[in-house]
């Protein structure tokens, strides 16, 4: 279990950590404010015990869903039952949640946290309603984005060509310093995937 790391960029001034869950490699993001605790779970796969001790003494707003595979909240009623507060999901994953969300997330909707807001970012391809994460100069990526790559569009609710979209238009024109934490796995950077755009979309998958 990774340790808060201080992040100070892009006007955001926020901690943050990670906590691998489940046999997949998920990874479950943390984000909270230094000075009020106040902040957000991002995922909610398997392990909810283990991601409460994660959370520790932040005072969670909400649970903030990527989107709808399985894999990624399995165990969200537990959590939420541990915790005591709401999830969100984009509006066209909700039907994929085993129950109904408290609430849904739109494009560009902000929610903050302290002195600093999460935004949310549309980006449809892996799910009709996969949702990305931006605070400061981090993008927590969910399925959509991966180190060397797009998720995966060869299941039932993925589409190559708006996954391909979703990345170029709304991603990739991230400042390149962005830092890309991904559903599952290593980190990296807007600019260090961007050159493989065009390969990408040549590969096909």
């Amino acid at each position: 279990m990774a340790d808060w790391q201080r992040m100070t960029a892009a006007g955001a001034d926020f901690e943050f950590k990670s906590v691998q869950v489940g046999t997949f490699e998920n990874v479950v993001y943390i984000v909270r404010d230094p000075e009020t605790h106040e902040g957000y779970v991002i995922d909610a796969g398997w392990e909810p015990e283990k991601i409460v001790e994660a959370v520790g003494d932040t005072k969670v707003t909400a649970i903030l869903i990527t989107h709808g595979h399985w894999d990624h909240h399995d165990q969200l009623d537990a959590l939420k039952a541990l915790l005591k507060v709401p999830a969100a999901i984009g509006d066209l994953d909700q039907g994929m949640l085993k129950s109904p969300p408290e609430q849904t997330l739109r494009d560009g909707q902000e929610l903050p946290f302290g002195k600093s807001t999460i935004r949310a970012i549309h980006t449809p391809g892996h799910t009709p309603g996969s949702t990305c994460l931006t605070v400061g100069n981090l993008l927590f990526s969910g399925d959509t984005l991966f180190p060397g790559g797009v998720g995966n569009t060869k299941n039932d609710t993925g589409h190559f060509y708006t996954i391909i979209r979703s990345v170029e238009y709304r991603l990739l024109s991230l400042p390149e310093e962005t830092v890309v934490y991904p559903g599952h796995g290593n980190a990296t950077m807007i600019g260090t995937e961007k050159p493989s755009l065009a390969m990408w979309k040549e590969r096909g998958w």
